[in-house]
């Protein structure tokens, strides 16, 4: 009676193959995980790199190819040729500075690091007896293995971010897909430059009709963040570098030229980057001069170089770009390093600046929408008006 439930042999042995089949491709595809997320962050982040880079670039050079542009006001495809002028001061002034100012740096590299293994131990040498004898007056207040092995003790501490630093340098340069991302940057650029009202139509068409008002608000926010931030950085980056380089000619301390460019480069990680820049400025000058009362001198300065900055010049070069909290920062730069590493720190200030401008306006639609329902006569929704109003009477309150 019930003879077509019972299933046939042949349909056994085919379900049996077709499941012994998934098995196998489920059980491949789990066993890869790992591997395939290791190198998906790993091609994701080096790809993130090269678009923050040209990203930068771009925003750096925007103000140079408006400035070009009303110059081709009645010409056609002025944006274009506004672009090449552009790219083209652009590379000459790397060009003039590689060929006269980068010569000072190649010197110093040469004494800091220099060719032979022998003339490499004698400078550890006078670089561990020059230490040694500026502590040694100081042997009460500092402990005795630092004086002892002064170098020991200070590789010991970088040695971990030293070690990092040249992994992640040996395997960015270790495939072609690195130089293919450094040609990328300046192609990127361009594009986002020359064209970048249809790249922003084309990326319309990825959402629908409704949403497309608010993206585009949001996109302007994004962009008036990521502008001044990335501008300001730079500015910021030119003022540590000549203050730094002054003050350290002041103090007849050598090589001032790249211990000052060495202090404006790490100067664009926030928070830390100035901690970083200050490591060698402070060795050197514990080295050359060998008196911790200089060094103290260029330690303070530094400190007030740094007070400056972030107290004064960077709200008047940023403005209100990355309008966010101090403490704000600290964690979203924690959260940075922790789970993306060196680009996450110096990403972190701007994502979460987008993010804040993410929250604010899903908050402000939800407090629209409340505004309409009570409106309409919805008694929770004018309960809960009620209840934002005094929330915002109170905040106003405790500020004054």
């Amino acid at each position: 009676m019930f003879s077509f439930l019972k299933p046939s042999r042949g349909w056994d042995e085919k379900r049996l193959l077709i499941f012994i089949a998934l098995a196998t491709l489920v059980v491949s595809v789990v066993w890869h995980i790992p591997q395939e997320i290791e190198y998906i962050s790993a091609r994701g982040g080096e790809l993130l790199v090269a678009l923050t880079l040209s990203l930068s670039m771009f925003y750096v050079l925007r103000p140079v190819v408006r400035m070009l542009e009303r110059g081709f006001v009645k010409v056609p495809h002025a944006r274009v040729y506004a672009t090449i002028i552009a790219f083209l001061l652009f590379f000459g002034a790397c060009y003039v500075f590689f060929l006269i100012g980068f010569k000072p740096v190649q010197h110093d590299i040469k004494d800091f690091w220099p060719h032979s293994p022998e003339d490499r131990a004698k400078l550890m040498a006078q670089w561990q007896a020059a230490l040694k004898n500026a502590l040694a007056s100081y042997s009460g207040f500092i402990p005795a293995d630092v004086i002892d092995d002064p170098s020991k003790y200070i590789t010991g501490r970088l040695g971990p971010i030293t070690q990092h630093v040249t992994t992640w340098l040996s395997h960015q340069t270790a495939h072609l897909g690195f130089v293919v991302e450094l040609l990328l940057i300046p192609v990127l650029a361009f594009y986002f430059l020359s064209d970048g009202q249809a790249l922003r139509r084309e990326a319309r068409l990825l959402f629908p009709v409704t949403w497309r008002a608010r993206l585009s608000r949001m996109g302007h926010q994004f962009d008036h963040i990521l502008d001044g931030y990335v501008r300001g950085q730079v500015w910021m980056c030119l003022i540590a570098w000549v203050l730094v380089t002054i003050a350290l000619l002041i103090l007849h301390v050598p090589h001032a030229f790249t211990l000052g460019l060495i202090a404006g480069l790490t100067r664009a990680i926030p928070v830390i980057g100035p901690l970083l820049g200050g490591i060698p400025l402070l060795v050197a000058c514990l080295f050359y001069t060998q008196s911790v009362q200089t060094t103290g001198i260029l330690l303070g300065a530094f400190t007030l170089m740094h007070f400056l900055e972030s107290k004064v010049l960077l709200p008047k070069i940023v403005g209100h770009h990355v309008d966010l909290h101090p403490v704000t920062v600290i964690m979203a730069l924690l959260i940075g390093m922790e789970f993306f590493g060196a680009m996450g720190v110096i990403l972190a200030v701007p994502i979460a600046a987008m993010i804040k401008v993410l929250l604010s306006e899903y908050h402000n639609s939800q407090e629209r929408k409340l505004v309409l329902a009570a409106q309409n006569g919805d008694a929770t929704a004018q309960s809960d008006l009620r209840e934002l109003v005094v929330a915002r009477e109170d905040e106003l309150s405790s500020a004054s």
